[in-house]
């Protein structure tokens, strides 16, 4: 099993399509199909069942995506200290404090990336990290003192990890706002666990008078993600733009 079957895997695996990973990952449709293929009698097992055009994980393909999608934001995160070692960068913060042993970071900073944008978010406990992961995005929407907290929507959210729970809270933060036309103001995270998530959302209806928006962020990601606690909690998130 090599990274590059890996990589081949999940951008099948997300996009449910053997020919929008080629596409995506510009090489030829036959090269995918042979990765995954080889991929397949390694494992001894099959990872697709196919529909139509439509490629769908198997209950084998399921688990590998759950390991492939943490193994390829170990590697990007790995790439990406390396690199910022050589390189060293100060990141543009939310809220400019000092930050030594035992103070408190800031709720988020902004992380400079090649194409997207991206976030560091922190937190006390993880239910903040989770809020303050939240309120960064927002910053890239949105400024949020446009946005009036008058009206309140509950959301449950469940993945199979804490990393993946991160992205789909996120993303189901997103769809609030693309399909419901609900914007976000603040949140309230009231139980957590790494599989499940429930929080009231605040905020209120789109106001084209009112809201001016400032990205079209498309989608949290899972480049480079990571969720992990030192002194306090903290997470990475790349968005698509």
């Amino acid at each position: 099993m090599t990274l590059r079957q890996l990589r081949i895997f999940a951008a099948v695996a997300r996009l449910g399509s053997f020919s929008r990973a080629a596409e995506e990952l510009q090489i030829s449709q036959p090269s995918v199909s042979i990765q995954v293929a080889d991929l397949e009698r390694v494992l001894g097992v099959d990872l697709f069942t196919q529909e139509g055009r439509r490629a769908h994980l198997t209950g084998a393909g399921r688990v590998l995506d759950e390991y492939a999608r943490r193994i390829l934001a170990l590697v990007d995160d790995a790439e990406a200290s390396v690199k910022g070692a050589k390189h060293p960068r100060r990141p543009q913060t939310a809220e400019q404090a000092p930050v030594g042993p035992g103070a408190v970071p800031p709720p988020f900073e902004v992380v400079e990336h090649t194409a997207d944008v991206g976030l560091v978010a922190h937190g006390r406990s993880l239910e903040e990290l989770f809020a303050n992961a939240a309120r960064g995005m927002m910053h890239f929407l949105i400024d949020p003192a446009a946005v009036r907290p008058v009206e309140r929507r509950a959301r449950e959210v469940e993945a199979g990890d804490r990393e993946g729970l991160l992205v789909n809270w996120l993303n189901d933060l997103l769809l609030l706002l693309n399909a419901d036309g609900f914007v976000p103001a603040d949140f309230e995270v009231s139980e957590l666990s790494d599989t499940m998530l429930r929080a009231d959302v605040l905020g209120e209806p789109v106001d084209p008078q009112r809201h001016r928006f400032h990205l079209d962020v498309k989608a949290a990601t899972y480049h480079q993600l990571y969720v992990r606690k030192n002194e306090f909690w903290e997470a990475r998130i790349i968005f698509d733009v």
